[in-house]
């Protein structure tokens, strides 16, 4: 095990999702809004807001459950942000390699890692869906009113538009800042206000402090 304070890994994320490799620690209950699943080659423990304790090596978190993620030396973390309306790619499906997925639920059980995993990966996107999702203003370039544009989106894509805007904005910031960019002007390069707010979403997105993060795009 770690000590309580040591997150020590790397980032990588992508438009829906976001994986952490490393040492992991939170010590302090929280919750944030992306699906959470932890894999380890030996057991770790996740406590929630009773006490109950989870322990196993892949435990499945429900989004906005709160809960508290013991040290651990080696976990991966997937965060899968959970209004998507396609299954997980292969390599996220493959990952439990024969553990017994544990389930960490709300009193609510969302159940939205039983639903998603039942369901089938996302089809290759048609090439102009690609690169209307590419333009900044896409639902003006299209020629289609805003509220036509996002129900089209979310039909092709398979998540709302706001919110493959927000992952996008990650995207580009971390990219940023393994340029060794600044926080500050990655963060507004990326249209968050400013440093502060692109922490803020980190926080609530992954429930991961922006200043423990060695970022890979």
């Amino acid at each position: 095990m770690t000590d309580l304070a040591h997150w020590k890994g790397r980032l990588r994320i992508g438009d829906f999702l976001a994986c952490w490799s490393g040492s992991v620690g939170d010590a302090v209950p929280h919750r944030h809004f992306a699906a959470q699943a932890v894999f380890a080659d030996d057991p770790v423990e996740v406590t929630d807001s009773h006490g109950q304790r989870y322990i196993g090596r892949c435990l499945l978190i429900e989004p906005e459950v709160v809960h508290c993620l013991l040290p651990a030396s080696e976990a991966e973390l997937w965060y899968v942000e959970p209004t998507i309306q396609f299954g997980p790619p292969v390599d996220l499906r493959a990952r439990p390699n024969g553990a017994k997925p544990i389930h960490v639920v709300s009193d609510r059980g969302t159940g939205f890692w039983k639903a998603w995993l039942a369901l089938e990966p996302r089809r290759p996107l048609d090439a102009r869906i690609v690169q209307a999702v590419r333009l900044a203003d896409a639902g003006r370039e299209s020629g289609l009113s805003l509220g036509r544009f996002r129900h089209l989106f979310t039909a092709k894509i398979g998540m709302p538009f706001q919110r493959y805007v927000l992952w996008r904005r990650l995207l580009i910031a971390f990219e940023a800042i393994g340029r060794q960019r600044g926080a500050t002007e990655a963060a507004h390069m990326a249209g968050f206000s400013d440093s502060a707010h692109f922490a803020r979403t980190i926080k609530a997105m992954f429930g991961i402090c922006a200043s423990d993060l060695m970022i890979e795009g």
